[in-house]
């Protein structure tokens, strides 16, 4: 596993899985519009791998030109694209969002909580981790199969990936609810009473660093918190998109928000880490710790237009 940092390493580890396919490449993704992410998937179906790509057909926000204007550009590159299907795991539940981000060519994956964006790789707190483990790599592909076929997804990749909908909110209740001090970094912070309440019951055990321009009912969430205890900072720069657990024992990097929505309804997919991948996340947050505020800023820019680059 290699655990990457942006907006430090910028889009070479999802371009490094891209150039290195030799048959495939599976690409699912809220948002694809960085233009070496683009020349990869050009350079791989002209040298015969088979490219398929799965889409947000809806993304929060996002005006329908636009929308169109980037299946078109993906399919420029000679992918095969398709919007995400109408439902997931249970017969007749429809998705929120297909919120994923993760490519996996047939030996490695690359998982993570960056969409394929220039505010991603230039502006944005994210973590993306490539791995060679085959059993991460078969239940990736396995659920990108499934939802490219609109089947549901093998029971087995919900035991080898944190996956929504499924079996997320309990794996992040796992990482939560370690025991000693667990630091958090995440964008949104809910409302969804169950993670809330494993945060609180961490009190000062729990340190937590969100975007200085959270507001809503998110501020809310985080003044419920404190008063519990938990120890909560805001950050202004980079932009806070990442998706974070890290304990002594057992971290989370994936694409779930601690949202119902993200956690229940959405496609999602993320990882949790054990060994020397907690080293670096504690000392990422270590850094960012020391630079966020203990209040937030009147940052009132839009998430949409950080998070998009537009």
């Amino acid at each position: 596993m290699m655990l990457y940092v942006e907006p430090m390493a910028g889009p070479a580890p999802i371009v490094q899985v891209i150039r290195e396919a030799r048959h495939t490449v599976d690409l699912n993704v809220y948002y694809l519009a960085d233009r070496q992410i683009l020349d990869a998937l050009r350079s791989a179906t002209h040298r015969g791998v088979r490219v398929r790509v799965i889409l947000a057909g809806k993304p929060y926000g996002m005006r329908p030109w636009k929308i169109r204007k980037e299946f078109r550009t993906v399919r420029g590159t000679g992918a095969a694209v398709q919007p995400a299907p109408a439902r997931f795991e249970s017969a007749g539940q429809h998705y929120a969002f297909d919120h994923a981000k993760y490519v996996c060519n047939g030996h490695k994956c690359e998982i993570g909580t960056a969409n394929f964006s220039w505010s991603a790789f230039h502006r944005n707190r994210e973590y993306l981790c490539t791995t060679r483990n085959p059993r991460v790599v078969w239940a990736a592909r396995a659920t990108f199969s499934a939802d490219w076929q609109h089947v549901s997804t093998p029971e087995a990749a919900h035991r080898i990936l944190v996956l929504s909908p499924g079996t997320s909110a309990r794996q992040l209740l796992q990482v939560l609810e370690q025991p000693g001090t667990v630091d958090v970094e995440s964008e949104e912070l809910g409302p969804y009473r169950p993670i809330l309440e494993a945060m609180a019951a961490k009190g000062q055990h729990l340190r937590m660093i969100l975007p200085s321009s959270l507001r809503g009912q998110d501020r809310h969430d985080a003044a419920f918190l404190r008063r519990d205890g938990v120890r909560v900072r805001f950050l202004r720069s980079p932009y806070m998109h990442a998706k974070m657990v890290t304990g002594s024992r057992l971290g989370f990097v994936g694409s779930e928000n601690f949202t119902d929505t993200s956690l229940n309804k959405n496609r999602e997919m993320g990882l949790l880490l054990e060994g020397r991948d907690l080293y670096r996340l504690r000392a990422q947050f270590r850094s960012d710790w020391e630079r966020a505020k203990n209040t937030g800023g009147k940052d009132r820019k839009s998430r949409l237009v950080r998070f998009l680059g537009r």
